[in-house]
């Protein structure tokens, strides 16, 4: 006589085993999980360099501020002064040339006529753009404005052409070297219009 036995079945047990069986078969849930750790990652990156761009552009407006003595003036400008008598008689006006930055600038003079003595050199700009460069002697100096001064120069009055312009070319201390200017190095203009003198005297 033969014995079978008979398997037992235990409910616990097939339970567990569909519950394995389920589990395997779902999808991975790495990629899901790395997903969601990556996009914080990639937040922060971006705002960090926002910031990064935020503290530069501050940094230096901060520091083109600084370099200004009266921030709600340009860095070096032309101003009316007053209207005079040339050396030589002539109706003139006196121009005054602002330092309003922390460095000296530095500007070429020569003999001006008007005055009969050393003065800055400027150059007048006509309507068109054309230059007219007012004839002198060819011996030039060299002329020094320390922050928050001026120096002044005399204009004749025919040298105001209509709708003109008097430009001044200047360096910064830095840009020289041993107190020249270095080759090819830019050079700065300060422009006076014709339009902001006030009304000639009558004779």
């Amino acid at each position: 006589m033969k014995l079978y036995t008979v398997p037992t079945f235990s409910p616990a047990t097939y339970l567990l085993g569909l519950r394995s069986e389920s589990v395997s078969r779902l999808p991975p849930q790495r990629s899901v999980a790395s997903n969601t750790m990556r996009r914080p990652t990639l937040n922060r990156k971006l705002m960090l360099k926002a910031l990064f761009c935020a503290l530069v552009i501050c940094g230096t407006m901060t520091s083109s501020y600084g370099q200004k003595i009266d921030r709600k003036r340009p860095g070096v400008f032309i101003s009316f002064g007053e209207f005079v008598k040339t050396a030589g008689g002539a109706e003139g006006a006196r121009l005054v040339v602002h330092n309003n930055t922390q460095w000296p600038i530095y500007y070429e003079k020569n003999y001006d006529p008007n005055v009969g003595a050393g003065s800055i050199i400027y150059v007048i700009e006509l309507e068109d753009g054309k230059r007219d460069i007012i004839p002198r002697t060819d011996v030039v100096s060299q002329g020094k404005v320390m922050p928050g001064k001026t120096v002044s120069f005399v204009v004749a009055r025919r040298d105001f052409p209509t709708s003109s312009a008097i430009y001044v070319e200047f360096n910064f201390a830095w840009e020289l070297n041993q107190g020249e200017i270095v080759r090819d190095e830019v050079v700065h203009r300060a422009y006076f219009l014709t339009n902001r003198l006030p009304p000639w005297q009558r004779k």
